[in-house]
């Protein structure tokens, strides 16, 4: 994939291309399956099919759940999930972070003191998360946090950002805004209500839709 930008459009669309390894799937259960609609999946069929035109590069979305930790409740990671082009769950993990936690953040989070009992410890899920995004694009909302919250420097990263897709924002009539939720985005572009369910928020959900985000912002780009 090479895609060229227009000025002002961001940077970090740009793809280098690379030899991929493909991912399989690693979770603590048994794989969910894709919930989307049956265009939706047409589309992500024909899209993921074009990505071979310019480049073999593999994309992969990713979303972070965070508890806090220590005295100062800082942030530490909690749950990541991986999801792939078609929706499939390449990884979803509850993960131990590194200190106490004194914050779990359910209302958010989706985190609780049970899914700690036999969560991964964080340096195993770290090398675990990181080998499966090695040498593909990663898609994500606001990942500059869960890059952070991986101990990970994402510079050495091709990152497809929703957070800062600035056509994208523009497609769903939100230019003026200097910030846009995922939530938001996907209610305007996708027609889907996310993040509102009483037990917080699903990793996989997010990572879903920032994947059909991106889908969406190809299509964008292609007309």
């Amino acid at each position: 994939m090479n895609l060229k930008l227009k000025q002002g459009q961001d940077s970090r669309l740009e793809v280098r291309d690379e030899s991929l390894l493909k991912a399989t799937a690693v979770t603590d259960k048994q794989p969910q399956r894709s919930r989307w609609e049956p265009h939706a999946w047409k589309q992500a069929a024909y899209l993921g099919s074009q990505r071979n035109m310019a480049s073999n590069v593999e994309v992969v979305a990713m979303d972070c759940e965070m508890v806090g930790v220590g005295p100062h409740q800082e942030s530490g990671l909690a749950r990541c999930s991986l999801v792939a082009i078609n929706g499939d769950v390449l990884y979803d993990k509850f993960i131990r972070p590194e200190g106490e936690i004194t914050n779990y953040r359910t209302r958010v989070s989706g985190i609780t003191r049970q899914h700690m009992e036999q969560a991964t410890p964080f340096a195993v899920a770290r090398l675990e998360i990181l080998q499966l995004l090695k040498g593909k694009l990663v898609v994500g909302h606001d990942l500059k946090h869960d890059f952070k919250a991986l101990n990970e420097n994402m510079s050495g990263y091709n990152i497809y950002d929703t957070a800062t897709d600035r056509l994208l924002w523009h497609e769903a009539k939100l230019s003026y805004c200097r910030r846009v939720s995922l939530r938001v985005l996907s209610e305007r572009l996708l027609g889907e209500s996310i993040q509102n369910s009483w037990s917080g928020h699903s990793s996989v959900e997010d990572a879903r839709a920032a994947m059909k985000l991106y889908l969406i912002s190809r299509q964008i780009r292609a007309r």
